[in-house]
């Protein structure tokens, strides 16, 4: 190269992308040129590689990571701990036979949970998914506390957990179920159906999330009432008079139990539907009928539902509206006879 020539073009052999070696000594000579000269170099750089240009292939540097891939190892203990458990809390809510809501596994975890709140918790169930945050709120939930109260006692007593309810006893029973037969049914217009049967859990003794309500306050108010009537006015009352009063009191006391501690209608999952009237549930992942209810506070599916009573304890719905009327209509009766009796309008 001549270091007085007006440029490099006219010497400077051409350059081509496949000779990458010579290409990286000539443009090194280049702006060697360049620098001691200020020649003109705008024709050459045309033809040598930008520094820009992307790194082969064969490049030892690792490829950047994909867009929304987690480096795991950079998790702290914490996280990992988290990840795995909200992993396993979502599973459990898939895997359940009952049409229930994403809660907890169990009531220890429900406890462990309890003790500090989960921010990023949207799905959150039952009457206690705010905590006592809310305490001087104009909107303060006053059953707050009620599933603190299930982790606590459930958790010791090894009670199940069908959403928010807990269950104290259930036992195995033989059932028959229809199993559509999908091969038999190619080409006809209705599927056939086989019968088989199958070992189900079925639930005896269940209490819902309000249940300390119910036995702190429902239950003390009807032994007490009553207790003191008998103390106070029963005493040389006519005898059949003593025996109705005894069996309205009984029975009072009798279907609150058959409310508050039985199965309102869970419903069970169903993956598809049995009747073309049935319509999807987000909320607890099944198919529902037209009159079943995902209910928050329970966190499950209750069929015919009704409402959801804090005075029993737990939702009202198809297997356990008749317990309720009679409990509401004894109330009635049974409070009348006691003002009556404690007054002395009743001689």
């Amino acid at each position: 190269m001549s270091r007085r020539g007006a440029g490099v073009t006219s010497k400077q052999p051409a350059v081509t992308m496949d000779d990458e070696p010579d290409t990286k000594k000539n443009s090194n000579d280049i702006h060697d040129n360049a620098g001691n000269n200020g020649d003109d170099i705008t024709s050459t750089q045309t033809a040598v590689r930008p520094m820009t240009d992307p790194p082969p292939e064969d490049d030892l540097a690792p490829s950047p990571p994909e867009s929304g891939e987690e480096n795991v190892e950079s998790l702290s203990i914490e996280a990992r701990y988290e990840n795995g458990r909200k992993a396993a809390k979502k599973r459990h809510w898939q895997e359940s036979p009952y049409a229930v809501g994403l809660v907890e596994p169990t009531w220890r975890d429900e406890l462990t949970r309890r003790g500090g709140r989960d921010d990023d918790d949207e799905d959150g169930n039952g009457p206690n998914r705010s905590m006592c945050d809310d305490l001087c709120s104009d909107e303060m939930d006053p059953t707050c506390g009620c599933l603190i109260a299930s982790g606590v006692v459930c958790s010791r007593l090894g009670a199940g957990r069908v959403g928010n309810m807990a269950v104290l006893k259930e036992r195995s029973v033989l059932v028959e179920e229809e199993v559509v037969d999908e091969e038999a049914g190619e080409g006809e217009d209705e599927p056939k159906t086989t019968v088989r049967r199958v070992y189900k859990n079925k639930i005896e003794i269940v209490v819902g999330p309000y249940w300390p309500f119910m036995m702190c306050v429902t239950y003390p108010l009807i032994f007490g009432v009553s207790g003191l009537t008998a103390v106070k006015a029963i005493p040389g009352k006519h005898p059949i008079f003593i025996a109705a009063w005894s069996a309205c009191t009984f029975g009072l006391i009798y279907s609150l139990f058959s409310v508050g501690c039985r199965d309102p209608g869970i419903l069970t999952r169903h993956r598809s539907p049995p009747h073309a009237s049935w319509r999807w549930n987000d909320q607890a992942q099944t198919y529902r009928p037209r009159r079943a209810v995902y209910d928050t506070d329970c966190a499950c599916v209750i069929e015919e539902f009704d409402h959801t009573c804090p005075w029993t304890g737990t939702g009202i719905g198809k297997k356990n509206m008749t317990a309720f009327q009679s409990f509401v209509a004894l109330i009635f009766i049974c409070l009348i006879m006691d003002i009556l009796l404690l007054t002395g309008a009743i001689p």
